[in-house]
Formats: C-alpha cells, sequence, structure tokens
C-alpha cells in the first residue's frame, strides 16, 4: 500500500511537471509597439485571426510615444515597433540596433488650407502653415516643395504643434493652412466647412520624382539581436503582413472596425479615410531604393532627422 501510494505521488508529481513544463513551452511571445495608425491593422489582423498558429502569440500596445518604443527596443523589451522610417533610421545610426521589416505607409499626408485653395505652394507665401514637429517629415517636406517650386520658406510663417491641436486651430479659422494625416483630414473635412483640401503631398512628391508618388512614411522594425536569431520567423511575420494588407484593402468595413475598436476612431470616418492612404508594402531592395532616394532629399535640408547619414545594408532584413 505504502509503494502504491508513493507510485500515486510520484505520477502526480511528474504529471504536474509535464503540465508546467507544457504551459511553459508554449506559444512564443512577441511584444509588439505600434502608433494607432493604419500600418498596425495588418498586425492586429495576424493577432485576431490566429494566422500565426499556436507557437507565436503576438502582445500589441497602440502608443503613439516613438521615443518610449525606441527605449523599449534598446533594453529588449519588445520585439517589433511600428513607427517612422526616419525614425528607425535615426536610431540606427546612432547606435540603436533596430531593423527595417517592411515599409508599409506610403501616402497618408495632405495640405489644407481654411477659405482658400491653394493651387501651388506659392500660394502659402504670408500665411501661417501649421506643422506638427520642427524638424519632423512633414517640416521638411513642406519646405522642400516650397523651394522646389520657387518660393522662399521664409515667405510662410510656420506654427508648430501636434496634429490634434493642430486640425483644432485651424477648425477654429485661427490657421490658413494645415499639413494632416489621414484620418485627422477627413475629420477635418467633416467638421469644418471652410477646410479646402489643397495639395496631396505624395502627388507633389511625383512630380519632382518621374511620377512615383510613394514616400517612405511608416515602417515595421525589428530588434536587431531578434531579426538575425529569427530569420525564418521575421520571413513568416513579414508574409503574413502582406496579406493583412491584402485583407484591409478587402475588407475595409471590417478593418475600421478593428481601428474602432483598438484605436477608439469612428469606424465610418477611417473607412472612407482608406481611399486617400497608401498601405503597401515591396520587396525590400525596391524599398531600400526609395527610401535612399527619400534620405537623399532629407540629408539635403535636415540631415540630423535621419542621423547624418544613410544607414548601411544591415539595416534592412531580408524576409522577401
Amino acid at each position: 500500500m505504502k509503494r502504491f501510494k508513493g507510485v500515486s505521488l510520484f505520477l502526480v508529481i511528474a504529471l504536474f511537471l509535464l503540465v508546467f513544463s507544457s504551459v511553459s513551452m508554449g506559444a512564443e511571445k512577441i511584444a509588439v509597439q505600434s502608433p494607432p495608425t493604419v500600418g498596425a491593422l495588418p498586425l492586429l489582423w495576424m493577432k485576431e485571426s490566429g494566422v500565426l498558429g499556436d507557437m507565436v502569440e503576438m502582445e500589441i500596445t497602440i502608443s503613439p510615444d516613438h521615443q518610449r518604443g525606441l527605449s523599449l527596443i534598446a533594453q529588449k523589451e519588445i520585439e517589433l515597433l511600428m513607427t517612422g522610417v526616419n525614425v528607425g533610421g535615426r536610431a540606427y545610426n546612432r547606435g540603436i540596433d533596430v531593423r527595417l521589416l517592411n515599409t508599409n505607409i506610403w501616402g497618408i499626408d495632405y495640405l489644407l488650407t481654411s477659405g482658400f485653395k491653394a493651387e501651388s505652394w506659392s500660394d502659402l507665401e504670408g500665411k501661417t502653415l501649421s506643422l506638427p514637429l520642427q524638424g519632423g517629415p512633414l517640416d521638411f517636406l513642406a519646405r522642400y516643395f516650397l523651394l522646389k517650386n520657387g518660393v522662399d520658406p521664409d515667405r510662410v510663417e510656420y506654427v508648430y504643434m501636434p496634429s490634434n491641436n493642430g486640425a483644432r486651430t485651424f477648425q477654429l479659422g485661427q490657421l490658413d493652412a494645415i499639413v494632416l494625416p489621414e484620418p485627422m483630414v477627413t475629420i477635418t473635412l467633416k467638421n469644418y466647412d471652410q477646410a479646402v483640401l489643397s495639395l496631396d503631398l505624395q502627388e507633389e512628391w511625383g512630380k519632382l520624382h518621374g511620377g512615383d508618388e510613394r514616400i517612405p512614411f511608416v515602417g515595421l522594425f525589428a530588434r536587431g539581436d531578434f531579426a538575425e536569431s529569427r530569420p525564418e520567423l521575421m520571413k513568416t511575420i513579414n508574409e503574413y503582413y502582406r496579406q493583412g494588407v491584402d485583407w484591409v484593402k478587402a475588407n475595409p468595413a471590417e478593418a475600421a472596425a478593428l481601428a474602432a475598436e483598438y484605436f477608439g476612431q469612428p469606424a465610418p470616418i477611417v473607412q472612407e479615410s482608406f481611399a486617400r492612404i497608401n498601405l503597401n508594402i515591396y520587396p525590400i531592395e525596391e524599398t531600400r531604393e526609395l527610401i535612399e532616394l527619400y534620405f537623399n532629399e532629407i540629408l539635403t535640408l535636415y540631415p540630423e532627422m535621419i542621423g547624418g547619414q544613410l544607414p548601411d545594408e544591415a539595416f534592412y532584413i531580408q524576409a522577401d
């Protein structure tokens, strides 16, 4: 009897260890941070649909704090980060080991004017123009387009404030012009009857670059050591992300509902905004050519925006 009890106790302990081991060896958790942007929707689709199976579980945090995201990458507390391509490039050049898995948002920004239509950049002379960040991508693009169209950038009065504050101030009639991303463009056009969609920044870029309107705005980055140790997983995530892009395009109502759930943005507004957003991913070598074109132009005006130089080849994850 004592021997039977001893065997039973052994089996209970073994079963406990087996269960504990299987739990501990369960789905690999991948921590992700992303701002509330359309580029996050393919990741959210991956999480919600379970396409990664039982072996990988994505823990996605929605946060607009890009600098905290970079700190978490540096501290090895997250594996993936959605942020501006220039933000990732600058971080890489400054020694933070982030690598670009893909670039996904290529068009999202527009110039709105209050009570008049700007037919060209010269129509902004003597006007107030709101931009979210001095020395940031939209500040660069506005000054770049002014210069390329023969306008002295100093003849425009810049008002720097976060996009949400800028949009509210614009809707009060206190600004002449503002550059905004979607879905703020759609919201502003609906809320302010004096708002005019004057210029598409992507079209303006295309006029100067052989008709190619793609501007590499937002990318999905991986922590360097994680990417190097898991090359097949990088390929898998990138392929499912591509499928997620296709899902967003084929199912705009469902994608907008996902944005409403995770971002707190009205689904009808988000769905309408899709028409003015270029969400796509391209082969990494093509992506690199487009980024280096963009970065080389940035170097002429704001070199510190990307850390003073082009990132080297190691910046680009080969996951096609």
